[in-house]
């Protein structure tokens, strides 16, 4: 699909190259390759994070962003803009930031998770303190509802909780 930089309407582009061909056959089978079906092509990013695990001797990797897995692969994509932090239609003339949700399993990686299911297993959770903390210790009443608050945004699944995690290992 080709994007009008200007009106932002949409039009079929040029066939694929053999490259991208074969990523969206391994990582997006959800509507075939048919003419016209959406596809978010991927293969550039993936070989950015290769090349970045290369250059690892030891240590580990994580990629943080908004993704799916093939089981979950959006028919009609995810691409979307954003403008002073509101979503906007997907225009590429600068007045907005453009972007698509990661097929994070087209990573390479040792596992997948959520930011929320990160966040519980490293022992982050919104636990409201008890209110009585705020009669003895009104300091620490109010530092332990702010962690408290920012746990509960941190792992929203419907915001930031839903982030996917693709972490690789090297040794």
């Amino acid at each position: 699909v080709l994007v009008d930089s200007v009106t932002g309407e949409e039009g079929l582009g040029g066939p694929l190259s053999a490259d991208d061909l074969a990523w969206c056959a391994r990582h997006w089978p959800v509507n075939g390759l048919t003419v016209g079906a959406r596809v978010e092509v991927g293969a550039s990013r993936d070989a950015a994070w290769s090349d970045l695990v290369s250059r690892v001797r030891r240590g580990t990797l994580l990629a943080v962003d908004y993704g799916h897995v093939r089981e979950e692969r959006p028919v009609e994509g995810t691409l979307t803009g954003y403008r002073a932090g509101a979503q906007v239609a997907p225009v590429p003339d600068g007045s907005c930031d453009v972007t698509a949700h990661v097929a994070v399993d087209s990573l390479d990686h040792d596992e997948l998770t959520t930011q929320r299911e990160a966040l519980r297993a490293l022992g982050v959770t919104a636990v409201v303190p008890d209110h009585a903390l705020a009669r003895t210790d009104p300091a620490g009443y109010v530092a332990a509802l702010s962690r408290s608050s920012a746990a509960a945004a941190l792992s929203d699944p419907s915001g930031l909780g839903a982030f996917q995690w693709a972490l690789r290992r090297v040794c």
